[in-house]
C-alpha cells in the first residue's frame, strides 16, 4: 500500500501539472492516496490555486489529503482567510522558507491556525540557512504539542538533531538523498518517516528521463532500506496517523 506524502499539482517553472494528470499518474503507479499542495502559490494567483485544490479535492475525494502551501502576503490580504474558510478540508499547513521569506510573527499565525484545526505543519527544509531544517529547532521546541514534519529533511545532520530532540517532529522522503533516508531508519526514525516524492517535478529536472521508472525505481529503493514493518510505517500508517 503506497501513500505518498508530498505531491504538487499547478505552475512550477515552465511546468504546469493539471489536478487531472497528476491523478492519472499516481493512480497508475499504484498510489492510493495522496498530499497534495500546488505550487501555483509562488506565482502568487490565489484564485488560481483555489480552483487547482477544489478540483483535485472533487477528483479524488477521501484519496486526496489537502495541504494548504501558505505564503505570507495571504496573512496581509485576506487570502488566508478565504483558503480556510473554502470548504475545502484541509489536512495540513504548508510554509516555504526557501521560496518565501517569513517572519517569526507570521510562522507564529500559522502555527495557531494549525493548532486550532488539529493538523500538521509542514516546512520546507534545504536551499539556503533559513529553511534549513536546524533554523526550526526553536519553534518545535516551543509548541511540542503541534506536530511539524520537515520537508525533504535537509540538510540531514540538521533534520536529525531536530527530530532526536522534539518526538512532534517527522520527516518525508521527497527529494531526500537515500543514504539520508537510510540513516533516518538507522536512527530509528520509522514511525516518524513519510514517503513522499515532490512528484511531478521531477519532469522538471530530469526531463528526458521515464517518470513512471523513476517513480517505481524511488519506491524499490527506499522499501530495500527496511523492513516489511517499517515499510508500512513509512509507506502508509504514518501517514494514517496524521493526515486522516
Amino acid at each position: 500500500m503506497i501513500y505518498d506524502a508530498h505531491i504538487h499539482i499547478g505552475q512550477f517553472r515552465d511546468l504546469y501539472s493539471t489536478p487531472q494528470c497528476v491523478w492519472n499518474f499516481l493512480r497508475g503507479e499504484g498510489v492510493e492516496k495522496f498530499a497534495v499542495s500546488t505550487s501555483t502559490t509562488c506565482s502568487e494567483d490565489y484564485e488560481k490555486c483555489m480552483a487547482e485544490m477544489q478540483e483535485i479535492v472533487h477528483i479524488g475525494g477521501e484519496q486526496i489529503a489537502p495541504v494548504f502551501w501558505i505564503s505570507p502576503s495571504m496573512l496581509h490580504n485576506g487570502w488566508f482567510e478565504k483558503f480556510i474558510n473554502c470548504g475545502i478540508h484541509w489536512r495540513c499547513l504548508k510554509i516555504h522558507g526557501y521560496m518565501h521569506s517569513w517572519s517569526e510573527n507570521e510562522i507564529e499565525q500559522v502555527i495557531t491556525q494549525a493548532q486550532q484545526m488539529n493538523i500538521p505543519i509542514l516546512f520546507h527544509t534545504g536551499g539556503r540557512a533559513e529553511s534549513d531544517a536546524g533554523s526550526y529547532l526553536t519553534i518545535c521546541q516551543r509548541h511540542p504539542e503541534q506536530i511539524f514534519v520537515l520537508a525533504h529533511a535537509r540538510p540531514i545532520e540538521q533534520a536529525l538533531a531536530v527530530m532526536k530532540a522534539y518526538p512532534n517532529v517527522y520527516a518525508d522522503t521527497a527529494f531526500t538523498p537515500i543514504d539520508a533516508v537510510k540513516q533516518l531508519i538507522d536512527e530509528g526514525f520509522a514511525s516518524r518517516v513519510l514517503f513522499g516524492t515532490d512528484y511531478p517535478l521531477q519532469r522538471v529536472f530530469y526531463p528526458n528521463d521515464d517518470i513512471s521508472a523513476m517513480y517505481q525505481k524511488q519506491i524499490a529503493d527506499i522499501q530495500a532500506l527496511m523492513t516489511t514493518e517499517q515499510w508500512d510505517l513509512v509507506s502508509h500508517i504514518n501517514f494514517e496517523k496524521l493526515y486522516q
